[in-house]
């Protein structure tokens, strides 16, 4: 039997850096050292009724190398409209008859929002179609991999899925190189993503504490002019910008509360900017009631917050060897990170499961 792996990668969107790809990419890496194939990018393949179908002869000559009875792993979603999603899902289902392993990466039900442009499965704002859509192509996977429990408690709360949901934890954040910096105690909170999602920015206009950012300009707000606008980089050189401090995971419209679709999203999804974080050894500060509170918490990764002004007194009041331990810890999580050793055990176990 063998193993290959499909999904979706977009380097960029409206030709500005975009670091969203870095996960899907470094998975891919990951399936290889495991032994899977890597088929592409799937984004291409619709290909008739204005790219919503993909035609059986595409489907053939896609999935040429794909024997019955092979593994399928699919980072989660996909971007491609949801009958070409379907379409595909069914002919490796049934027509190639593989088993399909699921890598979730979000679940777009859960982080609908006209306002910055967020649509649900079928390209819908309703919450209801959306998730129906997803658990439809859910189900029909021997195994689905979800970054945290909150995530995966969700899914079985509809109890639509029979399938294995196993939890992998934060996403890797590969990197060859043993160099990573050591950071001095520094008042300072990074925060980096895309800052169209990020308005609570906005809100501190009056605060004397030092936050950079990072990302393109966002276009439906202006930045306070207090903040320390360091601009856009691709995925694979922001860490190298970064000074020291804590990385901020934060989103929503509040900087005294999490609020909003986006800001409550929190609450399951593993942030891609808490790995980057941690594998720049930089310890973090995150939300109270976020999905990956719990393991800052446990492993002594950085601070746990309800607002943005307790994570600002919180953090002048450290001392050096408070900070220091910090540091430390992050660093040692973060080369874990680096290698992918979590993620890489889950991917195994999976592929070998029955």
């Amino acid at each position: 039997m063998n193993c290959f792996n499909i999904q979706s990668i977009n380097n960029t969107a409206n030709g500005q850096a975009f670091a969203a790809s870095k996960p899907i990419a470094d998975t891919i890496k990951t399936l290889k050292k495991i032994g899977c194939q890597n088929l592409g990018e799937i984004d291409s393949l619709p290909n008739i009724f204005g790219n919503r179908i993909v035609s059986r002869h595409a489907l053939n000559a896609y999935f040429e190398r794909v024997k019955s009875g092979d593994t399928i792993f699919i980072q989660y979603p996909l971007y491609i409209s949801y009958p070409a999603f379907w379409q595909v899902i069914r002919y490796l289902k049934h027509a190639k008859k593989c088993k399909l392993i699921f890598i979730v990466h979000d679940i777009n039900s859960l982080r609908i929002d006209p306002k910055v442009g967020m649509k649900g499965m079928g390209h819908t704002n309703n919450e209801k179609v959306s998730l129906s859509n997803e658990l439809r192509i859910l189900r029909t996977g021997s195994e689905i991999l979800v970054p945290t429990m909150a995530m995966r408690d969700f899914i079985r709360s509809t109890n639509k899925i029979s399938g294995r949901i196993t939890v992998f934890g934060l996403y890797e954040h590969l990197s060859s190189s043993q160099i990573m910096p050591v950071f001095q105690k520094k008042q300072t909170m990074v925060f980096a993503g895309n800052l169209n999602k990020a308005d609570f920015l906005t809100e501190l206009t009056k605060s004397t504490f030092h936050y950079e950012v990072y990302g393109n300009r966002p276009s439906t707000f202006s930045l306070p002019p207090n903040l320390d606008y360091r601009g856009s980089y691709p995925s694979e050189e922001l860490s190298d910008q970064f000074t020291g401090g804590f990385g901020l995971v934060w989103d929503g419209s509040s900087i005294d509360k999490i609020s909003g679709v986006i800001g409550n999203y929190l609450r399951y999804n593993s942030p891609f900017k808490a790995s980057m974080f941690l594998a720049s050894g930089m310890p973090l500060v995150v939300w109270k009631q976020s999905a990956i509170a719990d393991l800052v918490k446990q492993n002594n990764l950085g601070l746990t917050v309800d607002s943005l002004a307790e994570a600002e007194n919180e953090i002048q009041l450290l001392t050096d060897e408070e900070y220091n331990i910090l540091v430390n810890n992050a660093r040692s999580f973060g080369f874990q990170l680096r290698q992918g050793v979590q993620f890489t055990k889950a991917l195994k176990h999976a592929l070998t499961s029955e």
